[in-house]
């Protein structure tokens, strides 16, 4: 009975009340992370760039890389140089003349496993090494015509700190001298180098779209073809053009500008995308097209033993300029009509060499391949053993609709 009576005293519930708020508010002191490290005590990575070992020793001091930029090693050969850029953390002032200090370092080391070469620079760093902020991973074309590129990335898409978003680049050149690069705008380099390449829906030069870590790791798992954006560095100015175009993990070649165009007119990844075109009357002058709306459907048919792809393009845009000497009337829809014609003939027939460019070369960066095996399941069984004998042979039927929405502000 008097039991009873203390659970339902008031002032006994009271004390258990504040016996448990004093828990939880013991609690919520001593709570954190174990392994929290504060931000100071990091060095962030912001550029990974993997050059070609034996050439750089070529154009290097030997003697100074052994010393710095390696250490003694029992097995294997050192194939790779990994070059780091890091962010200053430290307050950077500027120059005499304004020049902006620059606000990263760079760090290197050459190996071969990417994680071994990674602790090692632990002896350049006196700070640990932090990749959630990598923005950008740079391989120059000898590093990956050593061995392929799935080696090289293998670190990248294991380590549990790297971001599957990081963009990936191919340079022809060094890429060490790209991570060296201090931007004119004061950012750092990789921050510069991820604006670079999100231009890229305007930009109808470069191909970004599905072009990060984590795009290309599933291209390679699943034994697809891809591209990745080019990146060159040249008179100490870095420049996206182009694209790298892989089969399975091996550099094929080159697409140039007018080439990635095609793949994106193909890809429909572009949205304010400029076509500049002959002008109708005035063939030695230009109309340029601002395009702002575009949508594709490629399409496998199977006809017996015939195989072919369709392609739908449906674009819509403006007049973003006309070099013409002599005024147009833009309220003339005969004249109108004739610069839609004129930019979808010049849409079909950029797409038409770009599909045969890869065809030569025997990519299938649109992965004609799987779009065969989702449409026709039971046609691929009969093919698929067939398949790199038959791609490079399937025509492409375009059709472009252009439609002009708008004449600028002015007419």
């Amino acid at each position: 009975m008097l039991s009873r009576m203390n659970k339902r005293n008031p002032a006994h519930i009271g004390w258990r009340i504040s016996v448990a708020g004093i828990a939880i508010w013991a609690c919520m002191l001593t709570t954190g992370c174990w392994d929290a490290k504060e931000t100071q005590d990091r060095n962030f990575v912001l550029i990974a760039a993997i050059d070609d070992a034996d050439i750089v020793k070529k154009s290097e001091d030997e003697k100074q890389i052994a010393r710095t930029q390696t250490f003694v090693q029992k097995q294997g050969t050192k194939e790779y140089m990994l070059s780091l850029q890091i962010l200053k953390l430290a307050k950077t002032e500027s120059k005499g003349g304004g020049v902006q200090a620059e606000k990263t370092f760079v760090i290197s080391d050459t190996g071969k496993p990417m994680f071994e070469m990674v602790r090692d620079m632990l002896g350049q760093s006196s700070k640990s090494l932090y990749f959630e902020h990598l923005t950008a991973i740079v391989i120059s074309e000898a590093a990956v015509k050593k061995k392929g590129l799935r080696p090289i990335l293998d670190f990248f898409r294991r380590d549990p700190e790297m971001r599957w978003r990081t963009k990936l680049f191919i340079t022809p050149g060094e890429a060490k001298a790209i991570a060296q690069y201090n931007p004119p705008t004061g950012e750092p380099g990789g921050t510069y180098l991820n604006g670079l390449i999100r231009n890229h829906k305007k930009n109808i030069h470069v191909g970004g779209a599905k072009t990060d870590v984590g795009y290309i790791t599933q291209a390679i798992d699943n034994g697809a073809d891809y591209a990745i954006p080019r990146l060159d560095y040249i008179d100490n100015v870095p420049k996206l053009g182009g694209m790298a175009l892989f089969k399975h993990d091996t550099l094929i070649g080159y697409a140039d500008e007018y080439i990635t165009r095609g793949f994106k007119f193909l890809y429909g990844t572009e949205k304010s995308a400029v076509i500049p075109i002959k002008c109708p009357e005035h063939p030695e002058q230009e109309i340029v097209y601002e395009l702002f709306q575009h949508d594709t459907k490629l399409s496998p048919h199977i006809e017996g033993d015939t195989i072919y792809f369709t392609l739908d393009i449906t674009m819509q845009g403006n007049i973003g300029e006309i070099t013409c000497t002599v005024q147009h009337d833009m309220h003339d829809a005969l004249f109108l009509h004739s610069v839609e014609q004129a930019v979808a003939q010049e849409v079909e027939q950029n797409v038409r060499d770009c599909w045969e460019f890869q065809q030569r070369l025997g990519v299938d960066i649109p992965n004609a391949k799987a779009r065969v095996k989702g449409y026709h399941p039971f046609e691929w069984k009969k093919i698929k053993d067939r398949w790199e004998d038959i791609y490079p042979t399937i025509p492409l039927a375009i059709s472009v609709n252009v439609n002009i929405r708008g004449r600028g502000e002015h007419d």
